[in-house]
């Protein structure tokens, strides 16, 4: 099973490690991808502040962030678990988790990025600014961008259980396709008897869910039918619905 997530807005640079080196990174196929907006990006911060700032979304105190995205190829590199940092990974707690369980999550989570495509928690990255909303001069929106070669490597996944906890953003830029084995997750609470999508406990909720999972001594279920039962037994109250077009949702209620 592999769970695919958002990164972090926010980034904690590494102040120790190597430079970037692709082909440490898994999926070699996007290192072409990979290598083309890097270098439109590092150019644009470089050369186009202005204009960088401006596509980037950075205000005025934001200058720092430039210097990330102009020193992508020189500057030190972590796992990305130590670069991303936010509620969703701090809910996983990936430096308390036991060896067994960090090796499950090296082996089952896949970080979506719009300037490495996948990564893997323990994949060598550094610090950048570059949402997945970006419209990047010389490259344009992101999910036009990726969408082709990320969907052949979902393709190299499709034995396997997806289950998507990436946000709308990210989800564009490789779109699951429609098939059996493939289920979005949707955080959810009740409102007067209604159920209403939860904002702010969204991400702290799927951490947590990601922690529980690569905590378990639980076998992950191979079909979608089994993943509401599974996620029950470790403690939530989860369910499987199924929207108009057909596809099947993950629902975990929250309080």
């Amino acid at each position: 099973m592999y769970f695919l997530i958002p990164p972090s807005e926010g980034k904690t640079p590494a102040t120790t490690g190597g430079a970037l080196n692709l082909n440490k990174l898994p999926f070699a196929e996007l290192n072409a991808k990979r290598n083309e907006i890097i270098d439109a990006l590092v150019a644009l911060a470089t050369h186009k502040p202005a204009i960088a700032s401006k596509a980037l979304g950075l205000g005025p105190t934001q200058g720092d962030q430039l210097d990330l995205d102009r020193s992508i190829r020189t500057a030190h590199c972590a796992s990305a678990i130590e670069i991303y940092t936010g509620v969703l990974f701090d809910h996983l707690g990936y430096h308390t988790l036991t060896a067994r369980a960090k090796e499950i999550a090296q082996q089952s989570i896949l970080i979506s990025s719009a300037l490495f495509g996948f990564v893997f928690p323990q994949s060598p990255i550094p610090a950048y600014r570059l949402s997945g909303s970006t419209v990047l001069p010389g490259i344009g929106p992101l999910g036009g961008f990726w969408k082709p070669e990320l969907a052949q490597v979902v393709d190299t996944l499709s034995q396997e259980l997806i289950v998507d906890m990436r946000s709308g953003t990210y989800s564009k830029l490789a779109p699951l396709p429609h098939r059996e084995n493939t289920i979005e997750v949707k955080v959810m609470t009740l409102v007067k008897g209604i159920r209403k999508s939860v904002t702010h406990f969204n991400k702290a909720t799927k951490g947590d869910l990601l922690r529980a999972s690569v905590s378990s001594t639980r076998k992950f279920p191979q079909h979608i039918g089994g993943l509401d039962s599974y996620f029950r037994q470790l403690g939530f109250t989860a369910e499987i619905e199924v929207t108009q077009a057909g596809r099947p949702e993950l629902i975990i209620l929250t309080q």
